[in-house]
Parts: C-alpha cells; sequence; structure tokens
C-alpha cells in the first residue's frame, strides 16, 4: 500500500472510532518529507502534518491510528506555540508524555513501542514534565538534534515564539476546530462521547483568563504619567546624565511576594517578571518591594523608578504565607496591590491586608482548579509564559 494510502486508511478509521480527534486530522495539509534530517517520523506546526515515508511504512495500522491522533494533539494542546525559550528536543519529549496517557486512557488505536509513557506524568502539563526530565539531566543538551527519541512524531514551531500576534491568531484557529470536531464527534456518537474523550474536550475549551490582563486592570497602562525632575531616571545617573522621570497617579506601590518554596522554571517566571516589567518601565508604578518567603521571610529587594527590575527563581522550605501580610501592614503600609507567585500548596493564608491581592499560581492547570477554590480572599489567575 502506497504511503499516502495508508495515511489516508488510518484517517478514516481515525474518524469512524474517534471522531473527535479524525475531524481534527482533516484540518492538516499533509506534506511528505523524504529528507530525515528535516522529519524522521511525523511533525506538525499547527497548519500541516509532515511525514517521512520509511516511518508511517513501518507502523501497523492501529499504531499509526494512534500517531496520528497524537499529532493533532500536539496541536489541540497549543504545543506548536508554548516552547518559549526550552530545548527543542527536551520539550517534544515532555509534550509526549503529557499526549500519551491521555490516548492510552481513551483507548485510541495502540501506541508504537518506542512511545513515552510514564505514570508518573499522569495529569502534568508539558511545561512541567519538561522541567523535572530537565532537572534529571542537569540541563544536559546532548541529545538534543537527534530525531523524534518518543518515535510517535513530535511538533514544529508554529510561529516565532516571541511574536505573539501570530501566536494568538494560531490559538484562535485551533479553539474554532476544536468546537467544529467537538459538536462533528458528538453527533456522530449520538450524543454521547467516551468519558475520557469528553474530559480532554472539555479542558481544551475551558475558558482560559488572561492573566496579563488581570494583572493590567490592577496595574493600570493607561493611567495619567508626566515627566518631573522631582524623580531623576535612576538608569541614566551612572552615566552622567540627568533625566527627568515619569510621575503617575496610578498604583504607587506594590508588593510582590515569590513563595520560595516551590520550583517555578524560567519561562513562565520570565514571562510574569516581563509583565510586571513593563508597567513599572512605563511609570504605572513608583515602587516595587520584592520579598521571598517559604515558612519565614528570608529576603526583600526594593526597586524604585528607574531601576532594573529582577526577580529570581529559588526553592526549598516549607510554605507559609501570613508573613508576608505581616509584613505588608508593619512595614509597607502605603502598599496598593500585593502579586503573589506561588503554588498555593499551603493553608496558612494569615489576615487579608488593606490592598488587593492576586494569586499568581505556577504549576498545573488541574492543581490550579483543585487549589485555588480554597483560597479565602484575593484573586487567582494561573500563570503561563
Amino acid at each position: 500500500m502506497k504511503t499516502e494510502d495508508k495515511i489516508l486508511a488510518a484517517q478514516t478509521s481515525l474518524l469512524w472510532d474517534q471522531p473527535f480527534f479524525g475531524v481534527l486530522m482533516l484540518q492538516l495539509k499533509k506534506v511528505r518529507v523524504d529528507d530525515p534530517k528535516k522529519v524522521d517520523t511525523m511533525a506538525t506546526d499547527g497548519r500541516h502534518l509532515f511525514y517521512h515515508p520509511p516511518f508511517v511504512d513501518e507502523l501497523k495500522k492501529d499504531e499509526l491510528v494512534f500517531v496520528l491522533a497524537h499529532e493533532v494533539m500536539h496541536n489541540a494542546l497549543e504545543h506548536h506555540i508554548r516552547r518559549q525559550s526550552r530545548k527543542p528536543g527536551r520539550w517534544n519529549d515532555a509534550c509526549d508524555y503529557a499526549i500519551n496517557g491521555e490516548l492510552v486512557e481513551c483507548k485510541v488505536g495502540k501506541m508504537p513501542e518506542r512511545g513515552l509513557l510514564e505514570a508518573r506524568f499522569t495529569g502534568l502539563s508539558a511545561e512541567e514534565i519538561y522541567r523535572i526530565l530537565d532537572d534529571e539531566n542537569n540541563g544536559d543538551d546532548s541529545a538534543e538534534g537527534q530525531g523524534d527519541t518518543g518515535g510517535c512524531g513530535g511538533t514544529m514551531d508554529g510561529c516565532a515564539q516571541h511574536d505573539e500576534a501570530a501566536k494568538a491568531e494560531l490559538r484562535a484557529e485551533m479553539q474554532t476546530q476544536i468546537r467544529q470536531a467537538a459538536m462533528t464527534a458528538k453527533a456522530a456518537q449520538a450524543g454521547k462521547l467516551p468519558a475520557g474523550v469528553q474530559r480532554i474536550i472539555d479542558e481544551l475549551l475551558m475558558p482560559k483568563v488572561d492573566w496579563r490582563a488581570v494583572l493590567r486592570r490592577f496595574i493600570d497602562e493607561s493611567s495619567t504619567r508626566d515627566f518631573s525632575w522631582s524623580r531623576p531616571n535612576r538608569r541614566l545617573l551612572p552615566l552622567g546624565l540627568v533625566t527627568p522621570g515619569t510621575v503617575s497617579d496610578g498604583v504607587s506601590h506594590i508588593v510582590i511576594a515569590v513563595d520560595t518554596s516551590g520550583s517555578i522554571d524560567e519561562p513562565t517566571l520570565n514571562a510574569f517578571a516581563a509583565e510586571v516589567r513593563g508597567a513599572f518601565e512605563e511609570g504605572s508604578v513608583d515602587k516595587i518591594d520584592v520579598v521571598y518567603c517559604d515558612a519565614a521571610i528570608n529576603h526583600t529587594e526594593q526597586f524604585e523608578m528607574g531601576d532594573e527590575l529582577f526577580i529570581r527563581a529559588v526553592g526549598g522550605g516549607g510554605t507559609r504565607f501570613s508573613p508576608v501580610f505581616e509584613w505588608v501592614t508593619e512595614k509597607a503600609a502605603d502598599t496598593k496591590l500585593v502579586i503573589y507567585l506561588t503554588d498555593l500548596l499551603c493553608n496558612d493564608f494569615g489576615d487579608e491586608p488593606h490592598c488587593p491581592v492576586i494569586w499568581a499560581h505556577y504549576g498545573t492547570k488541574s492543581q490550579f482548579q483543585q487549589l485555588s477554590p480554597n483560597v479565602p480572599w484575593g484573586e487567582c489567575v494561573h500563570i503561563e509564559p
């Protein structure tokens, strides 16, 4: 059987048996790649399915069905726009681990023998799995560039990872396709989807809160700003240049609390810091205190307008939130907003402060959904790169 006919047969089988995945597969333009240095198994960038004929030819039909579903799950989970600065090979492995367990549970085809599957990664996001793999390999890059180690196909960047407009376009396309596929699958299966597939669809279509918009709601970038000699630009002072700084009638002093008991990955921390740094540099914030705390406050740093804001990734220790709010009450009474960067694995919240609080959660979405309802006050947002 020709390679293309084999793919068509597996796609048809997927449409009949698992129409949600089959409809998503129909959306992808199939592209043959004969050079194994470019694609040695399969890959997708959100709009195309790239396949290497020798890889397809060696698969049994039920294995090919699994691999096709695997590829559309890369797109549905937006793996092609979530990599950020992570190592491509290790990122693909992390994504494979996140996908394969779901497909095995849903009984979609048969996973190829080389497929990556470990029970310890069940329910974890690709970002969290990546962090574990990177830690276990001490950041070693030696496996990079060695092709698809998982043998189920991979994911390519759908666009430049810094191009937020292109990412938004790809994300909107994918959400539309997921809704269409869900409607078609439900109609084809008499209104009742397999429990595992229904759960996947529910998670994919769950409304996504734009955490950046939540931050901006409190740190108002549209607040009136003006230049003033009373606050020289401190960044240029070391160069011997005295220039006017900016003053704002918006939020003047915020506290960023960092839960040092957890382990936040660098891309997530960088995305969070960049958003706060943007407001700081625009003049929406006059002063920022960064408080590092586990069971007690370990360290504080203060940044004023013109300073370059740094937030460090640190880990270790127990978890108590109350010391931060006690510190705010005693030493930073003029605080207008507290942003607490945390995994939410704590029950000691302390007393509610006089100002608004944003709980900026890092970790898995499932963990966020489980823990955020237990937060007694403040607004919870899930931070993603």
